[in-house]
């Protein structure tokens, strides 16, 4: 009898173990949602799901205000290991507007209609920066922009607000419409997101002078030219320039949504890229020869991070 209880009773134990190691640590039979976008799928083009719809990806699992600030966490390191190189302004660029956007979002806490849609967006958007910036790094391809972008940088003969335009340029118009469409650009009821991705255009506007004198201070005193506060119409232009970009953004996210074939979705993939990619030879077109030494002795002396 002792013998057959012995043995019952480590059939249950066993089945106990076997259970516990099969359940997630802390989560008890609670299934773990899976990543809207994963994180090996972030460097653009992304592969959009067939049912987009906002929920956990990498660096926000939960839609709070941490994510923006994990996202501030994680630009303020990228600031530092790059330091006086010339990929840093976009990286200063793009900390300064999420700490404007958490400061808005602590001041205001309705200022979106769906601020949980906005915090995954936020996030992933920082991660698909990071993830195209990993790429180069490693040799692998980054869309054209980008390339651009980095090619430039690398260059070193254009001032600071070109290398912050062409960052704006490669993150807006070539990474957010998919960004967006692999979130959702309607609720489940059908509603639109868009007055959500209009609010942010109030977020950037006010951001802007906290942005360029951010960089001037750190990067390239050719700033206090080129982003005179004596020429005011010029920053209204800029601002009218990237509130364009996100017009298109829009427009373009949907069109991948509605994509029905690989090839329907290849041409719309095709006109972001090459649309992203024109503007930044735009912008890359009037060059600075000779500048960098200048603007490499100003960043040495005034950077924090150098």
């Amino acid at each position: 009898m002792r013998a057959r209880l012995a043995i019952v009773a480590g059939g249950l134990l066993a089945g106990i173990l076997l259970v516990a190691v099969a359940l997630p640590s802390g989560a008890g039979a609670r299934k773990q949602r899976k990543f809207v976008i994963g994180r090996h799928n972030l460097v653009a083009p992304l592969v959009i799901p067939a049912n987009p719809r906002p929920g956990p990806v990498p660096h926000c699992r939960r839609p709070r205000l941490s994510c923006v600030r994990d996202t501030v966490a994680r630009l303020k390191q990228r600031e530092a290991r790059l330091a006086c190189d010339h990929r840093a302004v976009f990286a200063t660029t793009y900390r300064v507007l999420s700490q404007v956007m958490v400061r808005t979002l602590r001041a205001n806490p309705s200022f979106f209609r769906r601020p949980r849609y906005l915090f995954f967006e936020d996030s992933l958007f920082a991660d698909v920066y990071m993830a195209n910036s990993r790429a180069w790094d490693q040799g692998r391809r980054v869309p054209p922009a980008w390339q651009v972008a980095f090619e430039t940088a690398a260059g070193g003969e254009v001032n600071a607000a070109q290398d912050m335009l062409l960052g704006i340029n490669a993150h807006v118009q070539n990474d957010m419409p998919f960004v967006l469409a692999a979130l959702g650009t309607h609720t489940r009821g059908g509603r639109s997101r868009k007055p959500d991705h209009d609010a942010e255009n109030e977020i950037l506007a006010d951001a802007y002078d906290e942005v360029t004198s951010e960089v001037k201070r750190r990067y390239d005193p050719l700033l206090d030219v080129t982003n005179s506060p004596l020429t005011p119409l010029d920053d209204a232009a800029g601002l009218e320039l990237v509130k364009g970009w996100r017009e298109d953004v829009w427009t373009n996210a949907n069109r991948l949504q509605a994509a029905r074939t690989p090839s329907e979705r290849a041409e719309v993939v095709e006109d972001i890229e090459a649309n992203a990619a024109d503007e930044a030879r735009v912008i890359a077109a009037v060059p600075q020869p000779g500048y960098r030494p200048q603007r490499d002795s100003y960043c040495a002396a005034h950077n924090p991070d150098a």
